[in-house]
């Protein structure tokens, strides 16, 4: 059983309690205060004002004890000292606070700056300034030759490394698109069926080296090593069917070559013996 203190206005246990002038006497265990209660004919204001209808309250043991001898005692069933029994204190049970409104918050991110077309400046077919011409690698200045592909600066011929007119129609096509991987793959087909796989590549090259965090220049460039790489073993595996068929045909050819001058000889050994 709990009581409000009267001194820290908490709900405290009641773990001991005494009666002082036919009062309900109990000391607070957290501040000291001592609240005493006695018969009451109304329900307190404080308890008629809560929301909350508390539950009848139970009667201690020891209390129900003490009222039990007080009406055994002397005198306790009349006359003007007759003890009366107290109705145990009624307990106020605080309303349970109201739990505060949460509003979830959805956050909104803009694709405005991811959306938003690149920057295509300078010529998108010539590796900018600081990088080898050739394999688009850093430059180093006091360096006459690229220490990545072993181009001597001086001999490189710009007409060798230009891709083809169909593969710069595409390409410049590609950058009205460029954030459609649509658009991507698309070209990457068809460059990797007229054997072009290789130049694109170096035309994604050329674009990190001027956007070295475009999102769609870095996967394209790992597309192409991917389509390279799942290539190679593939045409590894062995002879095309049309080669393999003509090396059948010229060792069948052989072989009844030999095998006519076979009986052709024995031919003539047989005549020459009748």
């Amino acid at each position: 059983m709990k009581y409000q203190c009267e001194g820290c206005e908490r709900l405290v246990q009641v773990e001991s309690f005494r009666i002082e002038d036919g009062q309900l006497a109990v000391t607070c265990r957290v501040c000291g205060a001592k609240t005493l209660a006695g018969p009451s004919p109304s329900v307190s204001p404080v308890v008629a004002a809560a929301p909350v209808v508390a539950a009848a309250p139970v009667v201690p043991v020891a209390l129900q004890e003490a009222s039990r001898e007080r009406e055994d005692a002397p005198g306790a069933r009349g006359g003007d000292n007759a003890a009366v029994a107290m109705p145990a204190p009624e307990v106020f049970v605080p309303p349970a606070p109201a739990r505060a409104s949460v509003t979830a918050l959805r956050v909104i991110r803009s694709e405005a700056a991811s959306l938003a077309p690149p920057d295509f400046d300078g010529d998108p077919f010539q590796s900018p300034p600081g990088h080898c011409p050739k394999c688009v690698a850093p430059m180093r200045d006091d360096a006459g030759a690229c220490a990545q592909c072993g181009l001597v600066y001086a001999n490189f011929i710009p007409d060798e490394h230009q891709p083809s007119g169909f593969l710069s129609t595409e390409w410049r096509a590609l950058m009205g698109t460029w954030h459609d991987w649509d658009a991507h793959d698309r070209l990457l087909s068809q460059a990797m069926g007229r054997g072009e796989l290789a130049m694109v590549g170096r035309l994604y090259r050329l674009r990190l080296a001027r956007a070295p965090n475009d999102p769609q220049a870095l996967r394209g460039r790992d597309e192409v090593v991917r389509r390279v790489t799942s290539a190679v073993p593939l045409a590894s595996d062995g002879p095309s069917p049309a080669l393999a068929r003509k090396v059948k045909n010229t060792v069948m050819g052989a072989v009844m070559v030999v095998a006519l001058v076979l009986v052709l000889v024995l031919f003539q050994l047989l005549r020459g013996a009748f």
